[in-house]
């Protein structure tokens, strides 16, 4: 889990730069960005995921490119989207699942994204901003080395009888 600081005036202009749209419930999405947003998987999952996780006030920022969708990620306010290792206070921002699609991909378009993200929840927001990775995705590491975040700590998440278990590492900075 990574914290992220930032100087909110800087983000200010950093929003009138950039076209990322925030959409709070599926029927704020049009057909053509849905389309696209499902083409991820399998579209009936993919709109179960969606459809779940606007029922529970998480919020989907689409970043396009010639009015294409090149990228999306979520954010949920005051909790995870799913079991966690890390306590969120209510204010506090889950940034999750960010995805770009191939074609786009080498761009800097995911800390673009993210970059946006925190700026507008920077103004609107309380609390603090986490974001998480998997070891594996050295991409989005990558991509996270860019940013304002703070590595926290590590964990490793397992099941076991059918619950989420979590060993929590803090950890600082590496």
């Amino acid at each position: 889990m990574i914290r992220a600081t930032m100087n909110v005036d800087i983000l200010r202009r950093f929003l009138h730069y950039r076209k990322v749209e925030r959409k709070r419930a599926e029927i704020e999405l049009d057909a053509r960005d849905l389309l696209q947003v499902e083409s991820v998987g399998y579209p009936k999952a993919v709109r179960r995921q969606l459809s779940g996780r606007f029922a529970r006030g998480a919020s989907l920022w689409l970043y396009k490119l010639d009015d294409k969708v090149a990228g999306y990620g979520w954010t949920l306010t005051g909790t995870a989207i799913a079991p966690h290792f890390f306590p969120l206070g209510r204010g506090d921002e889950h940034l999750f699942d960010f995805f770009v699609f191939p074609e786009y991909r080498g761009r800097r378009i995911n800390p673009s994204l993210v970059k946006h993200v925190l700026a507008k929840l920077a103004l609107e927001a309380n609390g603090r901003a986490f974001i998480e990775a998997a070891e594996w995705n050295t991409p989005q590491l990558n991509s996270l080395g860019r940013l304002p975040f703070h590595k926290l700590g590590h964990a490793r998440k397992f099941f076991l009888f059918g619950r989420t278990v979590a060993v929590w590492k803090p950890g600082k900075p590496e």
